[in-house]
């Protein structure tokens, strides 16, 4: 007897999971060295190291990001179960959307930031990004403010993204968190 296993077009495709769990992962160790990292005191190796840290994985995101897209716009992402109310469909592209940009905006503020400041970027310690800018104090901490505040907002966009995918795997239990966890065939 064979089984017919049919394709799995409701779901993403392995690079695109493999892609979202990497960024998860990468921005959580951002938000967590992000709001640690200031308590450190200036002037120490320890401060250098954090910073260098963040802003090497920040750099990172920035280019998976670009990757991301690069494969989203060729593999659109599949269709949400039809039983989910339009509703949700809606909230659920808008807040896509706002998480792209804040994805986006977050390593580009830090990265643009760093740009006008005296040390540059030692990227995971293996080379040296000098500065591209001249050292600016008024641009740097305007540069700096958007990324705080964009930060904030990422924070509540993916605690809404993680409740709402919480709340499909719990409450609805749709299947829609398969999309994101297992590939399609």
């Amino acid at each position: 007897m064979q089984i017919s296993r049919e394709k799995n077009t409701n779901r993403y495709t392995g690079l695109a999971i493999g892609l979202h769990w990497i960024v998860a992962l990468m921005v959580f160790l951002l938000i967590v060295l992000g709001l640690s990292m200031t308590d450190i005191p200036r002037g120490t190796d320890e401060r250098s190291l954090y910073y260098n840290f963040h802003k090497s994985i920040g750099l990172t995101v920035g280019i998976l990001m670009f990757i991301r897209i690069w494969w989203r716009m060729r593999n659109p992402p599949p269709a949400l179960p039809e039983s989910i109310p339009t509703w949700q469909v809606r909230i659920s592209k808008i807040s896509h959307l706002l998480l792209y940009i804040c994805l986006f905006l977050m390593p580009l503020s830090g990265f643009a930031a760093t740009q006008f400041t005296k040390w540059g970027l030692k990227y995971f310690g293996l080379f040296k990004i000098p500065p591209l800018a001249f050292e600016s104090k008024e641009i740097y901490e305007i540069l700096q403010g958007i990324h705080q505040i964009t930060g904030w907002i990422l924070i509540s966009i993916i605690t809404l993204h993680i409740l709402a995918a919480l709340k499909h795997g719990i409450i609805d239990k749709d299947r829609v968190i398969e999309r994101i966890v297992v590939p399609k065939n």
